[in-house]
C-alpha cells in the first residue's frame, strides 16, 4: 500500500507541474496566437505591415540592437577591471553595479530628466542641458545604463568561474604582453558569456517600457511596447486591438528566438570545458589601463549618483525652474503625493508583490521537485516568460483570463507570478543542486521520511535561497509598470500606475518624490540580498 501511494505521488507532482505552466504559460500564450491567427494569416501580415507599425519594430530592434551593444562593452570593461585586474575598488564597484538595477526603469528615466533635461540638475548648476534626452539617443543612452548591469554579472561571473587566470599566466610568463593576453586569451575564452550577455541585454532592452514611455513619448519616438500600450489604453477601434495583438505576437516571437539562442551552442564554446575544478584564483595581477578606474568612476557618477542626486533635489524642490538651493527646498511636494488614493495604490503594490513572491516560492518549488526527480527542463518555460516582454504577457492574461477576472488585482497577480516565476526557481534550483545526494540517502537510512528529510535535511539548506528568492521577486514585483499600467482597472492602479499617471499630467515635482520613495523602498528590501550572497546557492 505503502509503495503505492509512493508510486501515485510521483505521478502526481509532474502533472500539477504540467497543469501549472498550461494555466501560466501556455494557455495565455495559446490565446494570443489563436486570436493572432482568427481572421486569418493575411490580416496578421496587414497589422504588421501599416506603417505605424514598421516604425514602431524599426525603432525596437534599432533601439535594442545599439543598447545591448552599449550595455555589454560598459559591463565587459567593468568586469574586466574587478575581476581581471582586482583593483582595489573593486568592491565598491560591483555594488554600484548591481545597485544600478534596483532602480526602477522608469525611474531612472525620470532621474536623468531630473539631471540632464531642460531645467535639471546640470542646467541649473552649469546653465548646459542635454538636447537629444528625449527621442531616440536619450532611450538608447538610458536603456543601455539598465541593462550593464547584466551584461557585467554574466561576464563577472565567467570571468570568476573559470580557469582565465592560470592560462593568462602561462601566457605572461611565455612572453605575451597584457594586451595580447587580453585579445588572444581573455576575451576567446569568455565568447559565450559575451554573446549570453548580448542577447540578454538584446531581451531587456526589447521589453522595456518605462524608459521609452517616459523619454520617448514626449518626442514621439515609439517603440513596439509603447504602442502596444497606447493601442490597448487609449483606442477603441477593433483594428488597433488586432494591431496591438499583432505586435504583442512579434515580441513574443522574438523573444522565443533570443533564448533559443541563448540556450543553444552559440553560447557554448571553450570556456564550458573549464568551468569548476581547481580553477585559478582570479584575476592575473597586472596592472589596469591607465585612467580605467578613473572612467568607471566617472561612469557610475554620471549614470547612476548624479541622476539620483539631480531626482532627489527635484523632489524637494518647490517649482521647475526654480534654482534648487536650500532657500526652495521643501516637503510639500512628499505631502502632495502622498494623498489617498497613493496610500490605497502602496497598500496594493505591497499586498500584490507579496502575493506574488508567496505564489512564485510555491510554484517554483513545485518546479524543483519535478526537476530534482530527473526532469532537468523544468525550468525553459519560467525562462522564456522572464524574455517575453511584460506587454505581450498583459495581452495574453487579458486574452486568457480576461472574461473572468478583467481589470481586477487577481489578474495582475497572475501576471506577476508567470512573470517574475524564473527570479525563484533559479535560487531555488542552484541550491537543490548543491546539495549532496548522500545527505538524503544518509537521512534516509536513518529512517527519516519524507517529511523529516525536509525539515531537517532541505529546509536548513534552502534557507537563504528561498529568503532570497522572495525578496527577489516582490522587488521586482513592487516597482513592475508594463503589465500594471495595461491590465489594472478603477480602483486597481499600483504604485507604479500612479507615478506614470503624474508623470503623464505633467507634475514633475510631485512624480520625483514618488519615485524617491518606490526607490527608497527598493533599496530597504534589497539590503537582506547583501547579506545572503554568500550563501544564496553555494555549495553546501
Amino acid at each position: 500500500m505503502c509503495i503505492r501511494d509512493r508510486a501515485g505521488r510521483k505521478q502526481l507532482t509532474p502533472a500539477a507541474a504540467v497543469l501549472l505552466l498550461v494555466l501560466l504559460v501556455g494557455y495565455p500564450l495559446g490565446r494570443l496566437l489563436v486570436t493572432s491567427v482568427e481572421d486569418g494569416m493575411g490580416a496578421l501580415v496587414d497589422s504588421l505591415a501599416t506603417a505605424a507599425v514598421r516604425t514602431a519594430t524599426f525603432n525596437s530592434l534599432w533601439t535594442s540592437v545599439a543598447a545591448a551593444t552599449m550595455a555589454l562593452l560598459v559591463g565587459t570593461g567593468v568586469a574586466l577591471l574587478t575581476e581581471r585586474y582586482r583593483v582595489r575598488a573593486a568592491g565598491a564597484i560591483r555594488v554600484a553595479m548591481v545597485g544600478t538595477l534596483l532602480v526602477p526603469p522608469f525611474v531612472s528615466a525620470m532621474s536623468w530628466q531630473a539631471t540632464y533635461a531642460p531645467f535639471g540638475l546640470v542646467d541649473d548648476l552649469a546653465g548646459v542641458a542635454v538636447p537629444w534626452l528625449e527621442g531616440r539617443a536619450g532611450v538608447t543612452a538610458v536603456i543601455a545604463v539598465n541593462v550593464a548591469p547584466l551584461a557585467f554579472l554574466v561576464v563577472a561571473a565567467a570571468l570568476r568561474g573559470t580557469r582565465v587566470a592560470d592560462l593568462e599566466r602561462s601566457a605572461r610568463a611565455s612572453g605575451a604582453s597584457d594586451s595580447a593576453t587580453l585579445r588572444l586569451i581573455t576575451l576567446p575564452l569568455i565568447r559565450p558569456a559575451l554573446v549570453a550577455g548580448w542577447l540578454l541585454g538584446f531581451a531587456a532592452a526589447l521589453s522595456s517600457f518605462g524608459v521609452p514611455a517616459v523619454l520617448g513619448s514626449p518626442a514621439g519616438f515609439e517603440t513596439l511596447t509603447t504602442r502596444v500600450y497606447r493601442a490597448i489604453a487609449f483606442s477603441a477601434r477593433a483594428a488597433a486591438f488586432q494591431e496591438a495583438v499583432a505586435m504583442a505576437l512579434l515580441l513574443a516571437v522574438v523573444a522565443l528566438v533570443v533564448v533559443g539562442l541563448a540556450d543553444s551552442r552559440m553560447v557554448s564554446g571553450p570556456a564550458d570545458g573549464l568551468a569548476g575544478g581547481a580553477a585559478g584564483r582570479p584575476g592575473t595581477g597586472s596592472s589596469p589601463p591607465a585612467g580605467a578606474v578613473a572612467a568607471t568612476s566617472g561612469y557610475l557618477l554620471l549614470s547612476l549618483v548624479l541622476p539620483l542626486c539631480g531626482l532627489l533635489l527635484r523632489a524637494v524642490t518647490r517649482a521647475i525652474g526654480v534654482s534648487a538651493t536650500p532657500g526652495n527646498w521643501t516637503l510639500g511636494n512628499f505631502q502632495a503625493a502622498l494623498d489617498g488614493r497613493t496610500w490605497e495604490a502602496v497598500g496594493r503594490s505591497v499586498l500584490l508583490a507579496a502575493g506574488a513572491a508567496v505564489l512564485a516560492l510555491l510554484a517554483a518549488g513545485l518546479l524543483v521537485l519535478v526537476q530534482r526527480s530527473g526532469a532537468r527542463r523544468w525550468g525553459v518555460a519560467p525562462t522564456v516568460m522572464v524574455a517575453v516582454p511584460g506587454t505581450t504577457i498583459a495581452l495574453a492574461m487579458s486574452l486568457g483570463y480576461g472574461r473572468w477576472i478583467a481589470n481586477t488585482a487577481a489578474i495582475i497577480l497572475v501576471a506577476y507570478v508567470a512573470k517574475l516565476l524564473a527570479l525563484a526557481h533559479r535560487p531555488l534550483a542552484g541550491s537543490v543542486a548543491s546539495i549532496h545526494p548522500d545527505l538524503v540517502r544518509a537521512a534516509r537510512a536513518s529512517g527519516a521520511g519524507p517529511t523529516a528529510v525536509a525539515r531537517t535535511v532541505f529546509a536548513p539548506m534552502l534557507r537563504s535561497a528561498v529568503v532570497a528568492a522572495g525578496i527577489l521577486v516582490f522587488m521586482f514585483a513592487v516597482h513592475e509598470l508594463t503589465m500594471s499600467s495595461i491590465l489594472h482597472g478603477p480602483g486597481t492602479e499600483t504604485l507604479a500606475v500612479v507615478i506614470l499617471d503624474y508623470q503623464q499630467i505633467g507634475d514633475p515635482t510631485v512624480t520625483a518624490a514618488l519615485a524617491v520613495m518606490l526607490t527608497a523602498v527598493m533599496a530597504a528590501f534589497a539590503a537582506p540580498l547583501f547579506w545572503l550572497r554568500r550563501s544564496w546557492g553555494a555549495p553546501q
